[in-house]
């Protein structure tokens, strides 16, 4: 039995809690990872390309991200998960190099439930979580950078995901209900992996479009204090499509590592920049399986009844 759970698991691992697959039963995932984000242009109210600028400079951004996510089965069909992070970020000019605007501290953490309701072809999960910036965007210097929007807010997801020989395909439509003057957001991420025996490569999208937009008053530049100008925070009601590559290996059945890039194609009150990210992915397995012999019960109360004599 347990010599079946692990060929099950050692399958399965470049999989694992993506998008509608869930861990099994008491596996805690943990991943690690590093990303950057580098941009020096905005998307404008009217998805034209614009040159970020700071104070009247030229400038560029530059983000650093260490992440932790953590999701452990509850069991078959439940999971919970909680991501968190730290964060540093600069602004620096186009021409000198020399730093406009900085920031650094814990970005927004999520804590949320995930739950499958068929493990059939296609496998669906629905996903409820919240939001919470653990950070103040209340600038008290004027060289202080936001670290991120510092809205708390609520998200709804529903994945959906299929296996065909060695192709998957997975999506995962949602909402998230943003609070303090942000607009609402539909979500639409979609995948489409191969998967071989020790790696996989998978090409994915991520899209999410504001609702119940408002005319902006400064529809090229981000006004807000703190933003340095750039899209990438404190923008109340950003649409945005990217579009990424990312390819997994597995080192052994508890590890894996994985590389990612993405680029952003098309977007409106957002930033135009690209992503590229490391990580390293750890299984740990606490499911003990009851290898106790089972006993059939007996009531106390039953009475066997005694052998008729046969007539000779």
């Amino acid at each position: 039995m347990k010599t079946f759970r692990l060929v099950i698991l050692f399958f399965s691992f470049p999989l694992f809690a993506d998008y509608a697959w869930l861990p099994s039963q008491e596996n805690l995932i943990i991943k690690t990872g590093w990303e950057i984000f580098k941009t020096h242009e905005n998307f404008d109210a009217f998805n034209e390309r614009r040159d970020l600028i700071t104070g009247s400079v030229p400038s560029s951004l530059v983000q650093n991200k260490f992440t932790l996510d953590l999701e452990y089965g509850l069991s078959e069909q439940w999971a919970t998960y909680m991501r968190t992070g730290l964060l540093s970020a600069v602004i620096s000019q186009n021409s000198s190099g020399s730093g406009l605007l900085s920031t650094s501290g814990l970005f927004d953490t999520s804590f949320g439930f995930k739950w499958r309701t068929a493990s059939a072809k296609p496998v669906i999960a629905l996903e409820g979580g919240i939001i919470i910036p653990p950070y103040s965007v209340e600038q008290d210097l004027p060289e202080k950078l936001a670290i991120g929007d510092g809205v708390a807010g609520a998200l709804l997801r529903l994945h959906a995901g299929t296996k065909v020989k060695r192709f998957v395909f997975s999506v995962s439509p949602g909402l998230v209900f943003r609070f303090g003057g942000f607009a609402n957001q539909a979500l639409i991420e979609a995948a489409c992996s191969v998967v071989f025996k020790d790696f996989f490569v998978r090409l994915f999208q991520s899209t999410q479009l504001s609702l119940n937009k408002e005319t902006t008053q400064n529809p090229f530049l981000n006004s807000e204090v703190g933003s340095g100008g750039s899209f990438s925070r404190l923008s109340t009601q950003p649409d945005l499509l990217s579009l990424g590559l990312r390819i997994g290996a597995r080192l052994s059945p508890k590890f894996r590592t994985e590389a990612f890039f993405s680029q952003t194609l098309w977007g409106s009150e957002a930033a135009n920049g690209f992503s590229f990210g490391l990580s390293l992915v750890t299984l740990l397995d606490f499911f003990v399986p009851d290898t106790r012999e089972k006993i059939k019960e007996v009531p106390f109360n039953s009475e066997q009844e005694p052998e008729k004599d046969s007539d000779l």
